[in-house]
This record gives C-alpha cells, structure tokens and sequence, in this order.
C-alpha cells in the first residue's frame, strides 16, 4: 500500500475543507470530535433510560450535525476524484473509514431523536400543559420538536373529534379535564428505578428536596452520592442532578 495504515488514518481524522469557499467551516481537533462523540453517545444513553425528556443538546447537535455535513462532503469529493489525490488504492480503504465512522453518528443521532419522538408523542398533552418551550431556564425541546408536538396533539384531537367526542356531551368533551381528582391527561412516571453513577466529587439532592415539594415532579427523598458511585434511584430523586451533568444514567 501507499501509506501505512496510521497515516491513513491520521489522514481521516484531520479536518477538511473541501475549497477555499468553506474556510467558513469550523475546523474541529480531534479532541472536541471525540469528546463530543461521548457527550453524544452519553446523551442517547440517558435519553433511552430516563422515562422523560432530558433538556435538547442544542450545542452539541449543531455541532454534531456540522460534523455530519461536512463528513458527507468529504465522501462526495473524494468519491468523485476531485478531493485528495495520491491516495492510489487506498482510497477505497479510506471511504471506507469514512462512510463507517458517518454511519455510526447517524445511528446515534437519528435513535436519540426517535426516542425523544416517542416520548413527545405518548405524553404529548403533559408536555403541552407544562409549556415546556416558554420555560427560561431550561429548554427542553427543540423548535422542530415544538413544531411537531402541536401538529401531533392539533392531528390527534380532530380525529378523535371526528370520531367519537361529537356523540358525547359537551361538558365531557375536554381531553385534559381534571375534575374529581383525576387528571386526564398522563405525564411521565417520576417513580420509575433509574440507574445513575455520580461524576463529580460528592453529589447530593438536598436543594432539589428543598426547592420542589410536587409529588410528581419534586424530589423527596435526600440523598447523596460519591464520585463512581454507582445508584438505583427513583427518577423524580435525581432527575435535577442528571439534567445539571452531575448524574450519569446507565
């Protein structure tokens, strides 16, 4: 071969700027690119095991979907013979490399917004009432997944009012009625056993306990935690230390 494998692949790792148009680009080391690529995997991680939605990586995807186009323009010009040249028969092998390494983040991004679609679309009247896009401290959904939210739950209350709502009486038409003690409409469950490692020095959820008394929602329990600790806890008790980083779901 022409290069010897570790040039190859230090070859692939560089950033690339397909012309001189794009020194628009971000060139990213190395080292943002993996770090990222944990955040991102740790991001879809938590995402599959918490039972609700964790604050949208805005950040980090636009980082990440930076990444993806410029990857996908990589293969295109190199495909095409117009990008690097001299690479002989090793162009096929770094394609390869490639085309691999683009299909593993797409994997991760398109399952972490698939999972996040889920729960939007099994709680999606819970998410409206919360009016969790007008929340100023944290935000947790994207302005696409807003835009989805209310299309779905717009979509779901014609159908149900074309179906079967018209035949009942009006004062039993509302789809969040809370009357009698009973609410209607079904959020997440805050009980729900997660598994989460500590990883800072020493955590704890004493001002969590503090601050929120909501049953549902607020922790009740104080606990505390050491750096590598590993934890079956109730979701509500430590769902602040998660969405601060200072908790990891497993």
């Amino acid at each position: 071969m022409d290069l010897d494998i570790s040039d190859i692949l230090a070859s692939v790792s560089r950033p690339f700027d397909r012309t001189s148009q794009s020194q628009s680009h971000i060139a990213y080391s190395d080292t943002d690119t993996f770090t990222d690529h944990q955040l991102l995997t740790r991001a879809w991680t938590s995402e599959r095991c918490a039972p609700d939605l964790l604050p949208y990586p805005k950040e980090l995807m636009a980082r990440v979907m930076s990444r993806v186009q410029a990857q996908i323009s990589r293969i295109e010009d190199l495909a095409s013979g117009g990008g690097e040249t001299g690479k002989g028969q090793n162009t096929n092998l770094i394609l390869s490399i490639l085309q691999t390494d683009l299909s593993r983040t797409q994997f991760l991004v398109r399952s972490f917004l698939r999972q996040r679609l889920a729960k939007i679309t099994k709680f999606a009247g819970w998410y409206l009432s919360r009016d969790v896009e007008s929340d100023t401290k944290t935000t947790y959904l994207s302005e696409a997944e807003v835009s989805f939210l209310r299309g779905h739950q717009a979509l779901l209350s014609e159908f149900y009012d074309a179906s079967f709502l018209t035949a009942v009486p009006v004062g039993l038409r509302r789809l969040d009625d809370a009357s009698g003690g009973v609410n209607m409409v079904e959020g997440p469950d805050g009980g729900q056993a997660v598994v989460v490692r500590c990883l800072g020095e020493m955590w704890t959820n004493e001002r969590d306990v503090d601050g929120e008394r909501d049953e549902a929602e607020g922790a009740n329990v104080e606990l505390r935690m050491g750096r590598g600790e590993v934890w079956v806890v109730r979701w509500r008790d430590c769902r602040r230390g998660v969405e601060r980083g200072e908790l990891e779901v497993l």
